[in-house]
């Protein structure tokens, strides 16, 4: 116990155990998954910031956004919740920019919304993993060239109600903050279909299929992205593409073309 009467507890591991899962973390985001009051979070984690156990990103104009800190990378590897090699990949404060924030921060919500959910749900969340160069690939069209495969996550959702077997869905992410244009949304999709008909995934994924989550901030821009991207797909193609607003996200959401024919 340091001389300032701290002391690190298993609620505080859950907390920074949460906080890395996600990448970046709210109070709200917090709160939601350990079942504490708002206030008490607010007691707690400036604590956990002051003993280096969190970082508090941009308090301004964003509201408390915390990562990890330097002294909870030992509490991590040795509860198995980490590799060794997080102490190399953690990522410094400066490489936190202002404009990639708020897509970050939308990642991070959608991922918390499928924690909890998976707990009551019989629809669970079994794999998430983040944007990195493991999920990144390319794939050669014959109309625009070669295009990027860059899903901002890779999750897996298990319907615990299905026989096993057609239990199984694999998602890439594409998390809209509203900033990027039609063209380039469109141009991403062309890639994702490319890639599904050359079977690239099956190598690198292990996956025989995958489907597409576009998760926007607004309904109105997931309905305009829907109405204008649909044009261009076959039925399958739309069964497997899925715009979704935040507020409307949800497990049976995504897998509502389940048992479906796909892509």
């Amino acid at each position: 116990m340091p001389s300032t009467g701290f002391q690190f507890t298993d609620r505080d591991a859950e907390i920074v155990h949460y906080v890395y899962q996600l990448r970046v973390a709210t109070l709200d985001h917090l709160a939601a998954l350990t079942g504490r009051s708002y206030k008490t979070l607010e007691r707690r984690v400036p604590k956990l910031r002051d003993e280096r156990y969190l970082r508090r990103l941009k308090p301004r104009p964003h509201k408390g956004l915390y990562v990890i800190g330097s002294e909870s990378v030992p509490v991590l590897i040795a509860g198995g919740y980490a590799p060794d090699e997080l102490a190399d990949r953690r990522r410094r404060e400066n490489e936190w920019k202002d404009l990639t924030i708020p897509h970050t921060l939308l990642v991070a919500s959608i991922h918390a919304k499928l924690l909890l959910f998976s707990r009551y749900s019989p629809i669970k969340l079994t794999l998430w993993q983040h944007e990195d160069s493991s999920l990144q690939d390319t794939v050669q069209t014959s109309s625009d060239g070669k295009l990027p495969i860059r899903p901002d996550a890779y999750f897996v959702l298990q319907h615990t109600g299905r026989p096993a077997g057609r239990n199984i869905e694999h998602f890439f992410l594409e998390a809209d903050t509203g900033t990027m244009s039609h063209t380039r949304i469109a141009l991403k999709i062309k890639a994702y279909a490319a890639y599904h008909q050359q079977q690239r995934h099956v190598a690198k994924f292990g996956m025989s299929y995958f489907q597409v989550a576009i998760i926007t901030n607004t309904r109105a821009r997931a309905e305009n992205l829907k109405t204008e991207l649909h044009r261009e797909m076959s039925a399958a193609q739309q069964r497997a593409y899925h715009f979704i607003p935040m507020e409307d996200l949800t497990p049976e959401r995504l897998l509502a073309a389940f048992g479906t024919p796909r892509l």
